[in-house]
Formats: structure tokens, C-alpha cells, sequence
């Protein structure tokens, strides 16, 4: 949608909801359509993502946003925002192509089954299909490119190269003493290996299962596969 257009059309929506006293401006975000900043009273749309949508879709957007103004920042997406949302002509969807990226990034990562994922951003860290459900994890690691071009996972820095070494390895995630997994005890210290948010952080063993152990990391509480961390001598 031209993007003049799109401007008068937010503009109108939000003052005939009675949103006289916000702002509405486009913003540079690439991975969503719109967003409503309370604080500031101000409703933006993504002008790389209205420029690429068409009215209707601009129009659900604004939409979209106008409810959020409406019932407050407390409500988030649940029943008072959708019955909002639908009276004054939204669809009243949390998962509507609003919320999607459709700007495809110059970063796309593809899994062995082929589903695709774009970055806008190098990805830093080995990352897994989401789709792809009881796979191994060799087959859920995405592959990345470059606008087209291949990039080997050497040249995505050190912990996505680590990644996958541990993946064509499993045998590098065994103890530092040379245990095998699945040998530790509970009250040991580890450090996870595993790809992904935790890969790095230190834990305490608390239990060890059939093919998994329960560990506390700061904050949080895990299950992590046997071969997916590392004894560490504590400092």
C-alpha cells in the first residue's frame, strides 16, 4: 500500500475511535506490522511491511493497534481485547499476518526437511527447526545463507561452529574426566552444551533420569539429555 495512504487512513481510523490525543508515525521494524506504545500514545506501522501489504491487511493492522489503545496495556490479547477488537471491526485474531514477518530477511536458514526461517541479523548460535518435531537434531540444525550464498557454520562465529561439532560428535559432550553421559551424580556441577538459549550455562545436577537429567540453572529448572553436558571442576 502506498504509504501516504496507509498514513491518512491510521490517521482517520484512530481519530474516529476517539484516539484524538496519540500520534501515529511508521516505524523501521521488519518483523511485525504494527505496535502501540502506551507511554508515548503513539500507534506506528512497520513501513517496509505496509509498503509490502495491501489495503485490508494496512487496515487490520491499524486496527489492531487502535483496540490495544483502547483497552490498555494490561490486557494484552485476551477476551476484553478481542470483544474490542471485533466492535470496532477487527478481526479480533492474536495470529493474524500482523503479527508474521513477511519481509524476508537477507539471513534464511533451512533444516533437512526443508522448512525455512529468515534473520534479518547473523544468527550467533546454533539454531533448531521448530517444525520439525522428534528429529534428530543433526536434521533439525539449520543451515544458513547469505542473500543466496552459503555460509559453512565456521564463518557464523565460534558457538554455532562449537554447535555443530557437537552434533557430528556426540562423544565431545562427554564429562571433561572422560565419563561417559549419563554417569553423573546429582549434586555435581555441569555445563550445558546443548545448541541453543542455555548452551554455556552452569547448573547443578538434581536428578538423572532414563536418558535425561534435571538440572538447575539460574533460574530456572531443566531436562537435559545425557550427552548435551560437560562435568566442570567448580571454580
Amino acid at each position: 500500500m502506498e504509504l501516504g495512504r496507509a498514513a491518512r487512513m491510521a490517521r482517520e481510523t484512530m481519530d474516529e475511535h476517539g484516539l484524538d490525543g496519540w500520534t501515529f508515525a511508521f516505524d523501521r521494524a521488519r518483523v511485525r506490522a504494527g505496535a502501540c506504545h502506551f507511554r508515548d500514545r503513539r500507534i506506528t506501522l512497520s513501513r517496509a511491511i505496509t509498503a509490502a501489504q495491501d489495503e485490508a491487511e494496512v487496515q487490520e493492522t491499524v486496527l489492531h493497534e487502535v483496540a490495544h489503545a483502547l483497552v490498555g496495556p494490561r490486557h494484552g490479547h485476551d477476551a476484553v481485547w478481542r470483544r474490542t477488537a471485533r466492535s470496532i471491526g477487527a478481526t479480533g485474531e492474536r495470529c493474524y499476518s500482523v503479527d508474521q514477518p513477511v519481509v524476508p530477511g537477507r539471513w534464511q536458514g533451512r533444516c533437512a526437511a526443508g522448512h525455512v526461517v529468515h534473520r534479518h541479523r547473523r544468527p550467533e548460535r546454533l539454531l533448531l527447526c521448530a517444525r520439525c518435531r522428534g528429529v534428530p537434531d543433526r536434521d533439525r540444525a539449520l543451515c544458513w545463507s547469505l542473500d543466496g550464498r552459503p555460509v559453512p557454520p565456521e564463518q557464523l562465529g565460534p558457538q554455532v561452529a562449537q554447535g555443530w561439532r557437537q552434533l557430528q560428535d556426540p562423544s565431545a559432550a562427554a564429562g571433561s574426566d572422560g565419563r561417559p553421559p549419563g554417569t553423573l551424580r546429582p549434586g555435581e556441577l555441569v555445563r550445558i552444551t546443548a545448541p541453543g538459549r542455555y548452551h554455556g550455562v552452569a547448573a547443578r545436577v538434581l536428578s538423572r533420569g532414563r536418558t535425561c537429567y534435571t538440572v538447575q540453572a539460574p533460574g530456572v529448572r531443566l531436562r537435559v539429555r545425557f550427552e548435551a553436558v560437560r562435568s566442570v571442576e567448580p571454580a
